[in-house]
């Protein structure tokens, strides 16, 4: 009895501590204590399998020193489960090393014998084959034996190993850029979860489907999961989990550009990785700062980030990060114009995505190739690198695509209410059941009414199936119509992007100062109308523009356009503003043309200024707009001649519009337009 009760202290021992590293070592010493004083060798069998289980993801190398050992006991007692369960370690020990090869031979080693046995540990044995050809990047010979693992957990009710091979098919898919599949797999996921009750699991789910949100560019659910994720787990004393959650909600700020919110979930997950000291998490987290460094123009520090990541990475071969650091890299030596580094770290990269079969991944690699080959002006394979990578991403964010993981998503929440509404119906059939119980012993009467109250709720079911059925069709109508216009606006924004790039490229070879002007005025308008269509694929009112926000990027591009970044701020001194795109366009163009005429003559002879935007909405409904600087006070935009004066001044008719201007301590230029449409 008291070897039964150690196997069971031992075994929580090892569910409560092997995800977390730092206490891999306390764990450890229990199990090694355990093993000094136990006599039975069974006992002593599965002692060992624990110890081999709690070095796997604290010291892999160090873990298989007890494998001799154990094999010699396990074989001694004759114990077949016992040889099979050893063997299983010792292949996810070389797994967690990288040997991928051994992790194989002893994990079918194990295999056949569970399987001759009819032991319901094959199932478990089956996902570790899997992930073994998912980590060697062998997706084909992966999938089977996931699916496999699937189908056998599903009619043994195993749910627990049920939502382990969900998770890793849906990185699979992910990895093989797979986006509906991932979606789905990831929902089927999270609804295993509930059912088990197990918050870490459903942590892990949420965070997954916000992750996945995030690659087909659907930020504000992405934010939605993951910002769930990290309540689910805050408090709980889980590094690891806190980790995780506060880097990938980072990388969402980063994407958007709000980097001053990206810094902040940045450096709570550098803090909780340092802490928990995980190998693979402290490289996730040193990536994303990598990527935070060079959307802000730090390109040195985004080196030394990833050159921290790279070490990480190598020391668990994963290889499929390990591409994506390189092609990071060689954007950043890129920039600094270190082109011999630049193209190593892209080779190095390519070799890995081929080796993968990860064609959605190389994306990233195509358009840092373009990069890299503009800057050496090879324009050739810059527009064919460009053009793969539009490829690939219009493969990956298409109307079918995007429908299936709507549907996905619809599906689970449908799912979800229908269970409660099931759960709770449940309940009023048993409460009905027992009023019909008393009120027979009372009198037989009551025998009339319970036939009515069954013929009424009978028809009331019918009823409600009848509307719910409506419903599903009007949703499944209004679902089809937002997929349809964020296709329609994404393809709108990436033709815009091509239109841009080709101006680039074509102004890079012409040398006259006039016409170099005149093209990247040009790039400029495109740019603010693909900012407008950008906005409205990525935000949740497909009518309007919520316009302090474009404005910012707007400006933001602007200044990048020209180089002023440094030397001239942009402030939207306004509220958040929602106007409809016929309104919006035109003025984007307008604020892109004066933006452009401040930074060419306001701030003469590199001079530093600022430059202030205002827009609101009158109570009549009119909107005024402002745009001012405290520069060198030259008039001329509102009386001018040339292209831009006029399309200012076409513009504001276009809006029933008036404008004016004024200098005082710099240029101000005023508009009043008439009433908008309500967005």
């Amino acid at each position: 009895m008291k070897k039964i009760f150690l196997l069971f202290v031992v075994s929580n021992l090892l569910h409560h501590h092997c995800c977390a590293q730092k206490k891999g070592k306390f764990l450890v010493d229990s199990l090694v204590a355990a093993l000094a004083g136990m006599k039975e060798d069974t006992t002593k069998v599965n002692l060992y399998f624990n110890i081999m289980s709690a070095y796997v993801y604290y010291k892999p190398k160090e873990g298989l020193d007890y494998q001799t050992a154990a094999l010699e006991l396990a074989t001694t007692t004759g114990w077949k489960i016992g040889i099979a369960k050893i063997k299983d370690r010792i292949g996810r020990l070389n797994w967690r090393m990288g040997d991928f090869a051994e992790a194989l031979n002893n994990h079918f080693e194990a295999l056949k014998v569970f399987q001759q046995l009819n032991n319901g540990y094959a199932r478990y044995i089956l996902i570790e084959i899997g992930q073994d050809y998912l980590d060697d990047g062998k997706y084909a010979q992966a999938e089977p034996y996931l699916l496999k693992s699937v189908k056998l957990c599903m009619a043994d009710n195993d749910k627990t190993n049920l939502a382990m091979a969900y998770d890793i098919l849906r990185y699979m898919y992910g990895v093989q850029g797979n986006t509906a599949e991932e979606t789905k797999i990831g929902y089927a996921y999270l609804k295993v979860t509930e059912e088990i009750g197990d918050i870490n699991s459903i942590y892990y789910a949420m965070l997954q489907l916000g992750k996945n949100f995030k690659e087909i560019g659907n930020y504000p659910d992405a934010l939605k999961y993951l910002k769930q994720s990290l309540q689910i787990i805050h408090g709980s004393g889980n590094k690891l989990k806190e980790a995780y959650s506060n880097l990938s909600i980072g990388e969402i700020y980063n994407a958007t550009g709000n980097f001053s919110e990206a810094t902040n979930y940045y450096t709570n997950a550098l803090r909780f990785a340092n802490e928990s000291k995980d190998v693979n998490l402290l490289a996730d987290v040193y990536n994303g700062m990598g990527n935070l460094s060079i959307a802000q123009g730090r390109y040195v520090e985004a080196i030394q980030y990833y050159t921290n990541a790279e070490a990480g990475y190598k020391s668990i071969a994963h290889k499929r990060e390990l591409a994506t650091l390189y092609t990071n890299v060689g954007k950043a030596y890129t920039c600094l114009k270190k082109f011999p580094q630049a193209t190593k770290s892209f080779s190095d990269a390519k070799t890995l995505y081929k080796g993968l079969k990860a064609d959605l991944s190389m994306a990233d690699y195509y358009s840092g190739m373009a990069m890299l080959d503009s800057a050496t002006g090879n324009w050739k394979d810059a527009y064919l690198n460009y053009h793969k990578y539009i490829v690939i991403n219009d493969s990956s964010f298409n109307k079918e695509t995007l429908k299936k993981a709507v549907a996905s998503q619809m599906k689970y929440e449908n799912d979800k209410k229908e269970a409660n509404i099931k759960a709770e119906q449940e309940k009023k059939d048993i409460a009905a059941l027992a009023e019909i119980s008393r009120q027979r012993n009372i009198r037989n009467a009551a025998f009339g009414v319970l036939i009515l109250v069954l013929v009424f709720s009978g028809v009331v079911f019918r009823q409600r199936n009848k509307i719910a059925g409506e419903k599903k069709r009007s949703d499944q109508l209004l679902m089809d119509k937002e997929v349809l216009l964020k296709e329609i606006h994404h393809r709108v924004k990436n033709n815009l992007e091509v239109v841009s790039s080709l101006l680039a490229l074509q102004s890079a070879q012409i040398d006259d100062p006039n016409t170099k002007d005149a093209m990247l005025a040009g790039q400029n308008r495109v740019h603010s109308i693909g900012i407008v269509h950008q906005k409205l694929y990525q935000g949740t009112n497909l009518g309007a523009i919520e316009m302090k926000d474009y404005f910012i990027n707007l400006g933001e591009s602007i200044l990048d356009s020209f180089g002023a970044e440094k030397r001239v701020t942009v402030e939207c001194a306004m509220d958040q503003l929602d106007v409809d795109i016929d309104t919006a366009v035109p003025l984007g163009l307008i604020v892109n043309e004066l933006l452009t005429n401040t930074l060419k003559y306001a701030f003469p002879e590199g001079q530093k200024g600022k430059v202030q935007i205002k827009l609101h909405k009158q109570t009549d409904g009119a909107l005024r707009l402002e745009v001012s600087d405290n520069g060198v006070g030259k008039s001329g935009v509102t009386k001018g001649t040339g292209f831009g004066g006029q399309l200012v001044s076409l513009l504001t008719q276009q809006l029933s519009g008036s404008m004016r201007e004024e200098i005082n301590n710099g240029t101000h230029i005023y508009f009043e337009f008439k009433p908008v449409k309500a967005a």
